[in-house]
């Protein structure tokens, strides 16, 4: 997970020096929420953390939802600039930057980070019915630069198809977090790992059909 950068935010941040504590606030809350939980997570640890006071931190966020909010759009928000930054990087062919977002998405979980907070995320998911709409908005945005590049890459595939497709991807990748993430049993064989999943991640967005798609149940013989 890269480090957080903070994007103009308006009211009570508009200024740089309360951008600036705005940015410390949520990378405490990112690092307590990794460290900790959510459910150990409260405004009083995060203010300490920052090294501010809790009336302090207040004024930036009345209660835990809003900092949750704020947080979980800060990281997917730098996430998506790190996409742009690598299309524009890697030149025009779709192809190139397709696997260049696969190859980005599996190498960030060599970092602690983001063996962390996305797990606990969707744990946390499964009991919180905020926490699975923020979830689900998400991986919403983070599905754009997908459904982009498969859009120009199988242009027969039809709006929802795309979508289903780029689910499929996304939940494909993040499912090897367990695996091959921060000192997982697998981490060394992280980037063949990555070089499996580009090559066959292609294939398929460039090969799959519509019918293929909506069939009743797949059949490796249908018409």
């Amino acid at each position: 997970m890269q480090d957080l950068q903070l994007q103009v935010r308006p009211g009570t941040a508009a200024s740089s020096k309360g951008q600036e504590r705005v940015l410390k606030i949520l990378k405490s809350a990112r690092n307590l929420m990794i460290t900790s939980g959510y459910h150990k997570l409260t405004l009083r640890k995060v203010a300490a953390d920052a090294g501010i006071s809790v009336g302090n931190l207040s004024y930036y966020y009345s209660n835990k939802q809003d900092l949750m909010r704020d947080l979980f759009d800060t990281v997917i928000e730098n996430y998506l600039l790190e996409f742009d930054n690598i299309r524009q990087n890697t030149g025009d062919s779709a192809e190139d930057q397709f696997i260049a977002i696969v190859n980005f998405i599996i190498d960030d979980m060599r970092t602690q980070e983001t063996t962390n907070f996305f797990p606990e995320l969707w744990a946390l998911s499964n009991h919180d019915d905020y926490a699975a709409e923020r979830m689900n908005e998400l991986y919403i945005k983070a599905r754009i630069v997908l459904n982009e590049l498969i859009a120009v890459l199988n242009p027969a595939l039809s709006g929802e198809e795309r979508q289903q497709v780029a689910l499929f991807i996304s939940a494909s990748m993040e499912g090897l977090t367990p695996f091959v993430g921060h000192q997982k049993p697998w981490a060394q064989q992280r980037p063949k790992i990555a070089n499996i999943a580009a090559f066959s991640f292609l294939h398929l967005v460039l090969n799959i059909r519509s019918e293929e798609i909506n069939q009743p149940t797949f059949s490796a013989h249908a018409d």
